[in-house]
């Protein structure tokens, strides 16, 4: 190409942060020497602004973004290859307008696929929109590759006669003509402007004739009928037809602008028929419209995403999981869906697996809120507790708010016999949200049994549970527990075996034995005037939460 070939090299820069949207040129430092290398005139891809475009396109631009980038890091990757990248991009600019951007991802996908005709030819359509004389080269390229392409052949005699061109123009309207399939209405249009252009009216008027009884809904060919008239002297003719003028081009059938019409009128409106199902709760129909996306892109790795959200909320997990193994294998980038199967490899009880999709997860989103939580949970629950604790402390970071995250960080480090800083943690979390009954309880039974003697404060112990016994405040069964403790703590043992005994009789009624038989290991301590000096015993519940609310990512 003639432009392309004056560009001097710029090797592109992928980033990989969670929101990029395109790649960065980087020049080099001096100009390179004369080269055979395909590479070596590539234009400067400059992304488009995509602030301003819906949340469901930034997602398709920034997919083949992202697709071109990982095809242009693999050293393997042929030309070929990379220019196919550079042309699927190129057509998803070109489907939402981003001509500019488009034009340069064509030019390069020409460069280094010059034997696909596609890229020839939408380089070619994009220039001759702007009136760059260079479209006639690309069209011609293309022609080379494709010599007896219908559309081709019809753009390429329009672009001549554009050009005061009527024959030359002519010559490639005739081929369009000596195809075995029937005539197309475009060619005769283009051989009648040729002939009223060169004063054959008569042939222009036969033309124009023709073409209207192909296609009669081509409005716009009663104007060249109208000035035909006029030139044969028939004004009354002339007048009849500039009435029945319109708008309407006769149609040049063009696959190529039909992929990309597909791209933005197919897709997005499928994701948007999706979207609005997902939102009124039907998943099925959601899921339908998903994989009639996935029929038209089998590479899309955004429609196995949401695929996999539409099996999920519909209980088909392991279709989901299918999914979303699919998603990762075209995108193994996504943190969201490493969220998701995480979340399913859970309700599964794949725990391990899913242990190593939410560090995935976090690994590649650290602002994934939700992943470092789930995180934490698991490893909790396995018993590992200081990891446990690093991923409760991120959460508590990113949401002050979450008390559940700080009670569980508390409880990581209890479980770890770290209890001074779990008390630090418990006191913090306490002036945080002074309302939080579970918090009050919890620092309260580590004041009154903490093992060491430096952490406990039995007096401010008894200030807290009385409170919440006073107002009513958190968790009833959990409240009295604490409260024989911290006064087992102040050797009031008789109150507190009292209590103590009282909360076995309520578990043995509800059936809970397992909970009956902790409570009397401590009812055996009062009754020996021995204080509990272990707020929660290694085997209690609370150092092994439950998951949660486990809801895949719908997010980017």
């Amino acid at each position: 190409m003639k432009t392309a070939s004056r560009i001097i090299l710029f090797l592109l820069v992928f980033t990989a942060a969670r929101n990029a949207t395109g790649f960065f040129p980087q020049a080099p430092t001096q100009p390179s020497a004369p080269t055979n290398d395909p590479h070596s005139d590539l234009v400067e891809m400059v992304r488009p602004d995509l602030s301003n475009v819906a949340p469901a396109i930034q997602q398709q631009i920034q997919a083949a973004q992202t697709k071109l980038a990982d095809v242009l890091a693999r050293p393997d990757s042929s030309p070929a290859f990379r220019g196919d990248a550079f042309g699927r991009l190129g057509q998803i600019y070109q489907a939402y307008g981003f001509d500019d951007a488009a034009r340069a991802a064509y030019a390069n996908a020409a460069k280094l696929a010059p034997q696909s005709y596609k890229w020839h030819y939408y380089s070619a359509y994009l220039k001759q929109r702007i009136g760059d004389e260079s479209a006639l080269d690309s069209y011609e390229s293309a022609q080379k590759l494709r010599p007896n392409d219908r559309c081709i052949l019809l753009r390429l005699g329009n672009l001549e006669l554009a050009a005061n061109h009527p024959d030359q123009a002519k010559s490639w309207f005739v081929k369009v003509m000596a195809q075995p399939s029937s005539p197309s209405a475009a060619a005769l249009v283009g051989l009648g402007k040729v002939a009223l252009a060169q004063h054959q009216y008569p042939a222009a008027l036969k033309y124009f004739e023709d073409a209207l009884a192909r296609e009669p809904q081509a409005s716009s060919i009663h104007y060249q009928l109208a000035m035909t008239y006029r030139a044969l002297g028939d004004t009354a003719q002339m007048q009849k037809q500039l009435e029945a003028r319109g708008d309407k081009e006769v149609t040049i059938k063009d696959p190529l602008l039909d992929e990309i019409a597909l791209l933005k009128q197919g897709k997005v409106a499928l994701l948007e028929r999706a979207t609005t199902a997902m939102n009124e709760g039907r998943f099925v129909d959601a899921a339908a419209s998903y994989r009639e996306m996935i029929r038209i892109d089998p590479d899309d790795a955004i429609a196995y995403r949401y695929l996999g959200v539409a099996l999920a909320k519909s209980g088909k997990r392991t279709e989901a999981l299918q999914s979303y193994e699919r998603a990762l294998q075209l995108d193994p980038n996504s943190a969201a869906v490493h969220f998701s199967t995480g979340v399913l490899l859970i309700q599964t009880g794949k725990q391990d697996a899913a242990i190593e999709h939410f560090r995935q997860a976090v690994r590649l989103d650290p602002g994934l809120v939700a992943a470092h939580f789930q995180l934490a949970n698991l490893l909790m629950r396995k018993g590992e507790d200081l990891e446990a604790a690093r991923e409760y402390a991120l959460v508590v970071d990113a949401d002050s708010g979450n008390g559940f995250a700080r009670l569980m960080l508390a409880m990581a480090l209890i479980h770890s016999a770290d209890y001074a800083q779990a008390r630090k943690v418990l006191e913090e979390a306490a002036q945080a949200l002074p309302n939080d009954p579970d918090i009050a309880n919890s620092l309260a039974r580590l004041l009154a049994a903490a093992p060491e003697a430096a952490v406990r404060d039995e007096n401010r112990a008894l200030l807290i549970v009385q409170f919440l016994v006073q107002n009513q405040q958190g968790d009833a069964f959990e409240v009295g527990v604490t409260l024989a403790m911290t006064l087992a703590a102040l050797g009031r043992f008789k109150e507190a075996a009292a209590y103590q005994q009282a909360l076995i009789q309520e578990a043995e009624k509800s059936g809970a034995s397992d909970l009956a038989r902790r409570l009397r290991r401590n009812l055996d301590l009062y009754n020996r005037q021995k204080p509990c000096i272990q707020p929660w015993a290694p085997d209690d519940p609370i150092f092994r939460p439950a998951p949660g609310n486990l809801q895949v990512s719908t997010g980017n």
